[in-house]
């Protein structure tokens, strides 16, 4: 056994023996004389004994003030507080649509899948490079990609495309002319 564990097991040795015997209340003594209000002292008398100095050598216990008057009444009002601290929450809609009445919204075109990756100028005509995961298109004015969309025209700095099934214009920037 190392000497640090020595220390330790003694001082867990005196801790457990002050832990049963060293208690050393006394049994006889009633806790209300401790407590108990000064008799015949007004507090604004021993106040002002304080402030002025003359302190004497009886040392007494003030009144204890009574809970009432340093807590203000519960401020409630039918069982609820009045300010709501943790207020519930709800996610639904504060107006929910009815279900005949409105029109529903018109189809849209899914949002672009392809991404720009760049353009060239050859013979007067430009080409875009777009990328969809690992496909690379080279597309130009009139083309057709995947059946769905159809280039209307290459104007830099906006590639216009046609989504054929809606016939709705989408258009990808593609920075402008050199």
């Amino acid at each position: 056994m190392t000497a640090g564990r020595l220390i330790l097991f003694a001082m867990l040795v005196l801790a457990a023996w002050l832990a049963l015997f060293g208690d050393k209340t006394p049994s006889g003594h009633d806790l209300a004389e401790v407590v108990a209000p000064a008799a015949g002292r007004d507090r604004q008398a021993v106040i002002d004994g304080v402030l002025s100095g003359q302190t004497t050598s009886n040392r007494e216990v003030a009144a204890l003030i009574p809970r009432r008057q340093l807590i203000p009444a519960d401020d409630r009002q039918d069982g609820r507080h009045l300010r709501d601290l943790f207020p519930s929450l709800s996610w639904a809609a504060s107006s929910p649509m009815p279900e005949g009445s409105a029109n529903p919204p018109p189809p849209m075109a899914p949002p672009l899948a392809f991404v720009y990756l760049g353009k060239k100028l050859e013979a007067g005509q430009w080409e875009v490079y777009l990328g969809r995961g690992d496909e690379v298109f080279i597309v130009r004015e009139g083309m057709s990609l995947d059946g769905s969309y159809r280039v209307k025209s290459i104007a830099p700095p906006t590639l216009t495309l046609i989504y054929l099934p809606l016939k709705q214009l989408q258009t990808i920037p593609i920075g402008g002319s050199p």
